[in-house]
């Protein structure tokens, strides 16, 4: 049986380089009424990253302990490091009254599909304008050598095959008119929200008077 919430679920998956990230960063800066879910991991922390804000750091050994205890809604190993979104965001995201933002893979939006109603659910699949494209934004962010590129590109192709699980597929050929279209979308969802709410006592009002 699937949990209903009355706060959204806002899942944005992509292959790696499709800019899924910058898309989340950027929808959070223009919304003052969704949170974003930070993630537990167990890799090495980026130079610009901050715990807490990025993710949460953590050792392998403390992941798998937090993991053991039912901490997460929902993990995933990716070259070697795993990735967790804890029950207790969507906890606070909900005493705040605000919508809670995963930024995640296909698999963990699969798992959230299985715990949560669909109807609290509103999730995008992002697509890069090309393979090309693709293959140059892996290379332009400059982390990874020319054997994790084709490493990376092999598994974009991978992911790309479920983008019919979600409700909203968009390229993301400019990453501005892209959030524009997110944001629009979950504009929409309020209003269906709102207005069903609103009938719904309009109509409990008239049959019970």
């Amino acid at each position: 049986m699937s949990i209903e919430i009355t706060n959204k679920l806002i899942i944005i998956s992509s292959p790696s380089g499709a800019g899924k990230t910058t898309l989340c960063k950027l929808l959070l800066k223009k919304s003052n009424n969704i949170n974003l879910s930070v993630s537990y991991t167990s890799r090495n922390k980026r130079l610009n990253e901050k715990n807490g804000k990025d993710y949460f750091f953590v050792t392998k050994n403390k992941f798998e302990q937090l993991k053991n205890n039912n901490f997460f809604i929902e993990t995933a190993k990716n070259f070697n490091n795993f990735y967790g979104s804890p029950f207790k965001n969507i906890s606070n995201a909900k005493k705040l009254n605000k919508h809670i933002l995963f930024d995640i893979d296909w698999k963990g939006a699969r798992k959230i599909r299985n715990y949560y109603n669909k109807k609290n659910i509103i999730d995008f699949f992002i697509l890069p304008p090309s393979k090309t494209e693709l293959k140059r934004r892996l290379i332009k962010r400059g982390r990874d050598n020319n054997k994790e590129i084709k490493l990376r590109l092999s598994y974009a192709i991978e992911e790309m095959k479920h983008y019919k699980e979600y409700k909203y597929v968009l390229i993301n050929q400019n990453v501005q008119k892209t959030v524009s279209e997110i944001k629009k979308i979950i504009n929409y969802h309020e209003l269906k929200t709102f207005q069903n709410n609103l009938l719904h006592n309009k109509l409990k009002k008239i049959i019970n008077s």
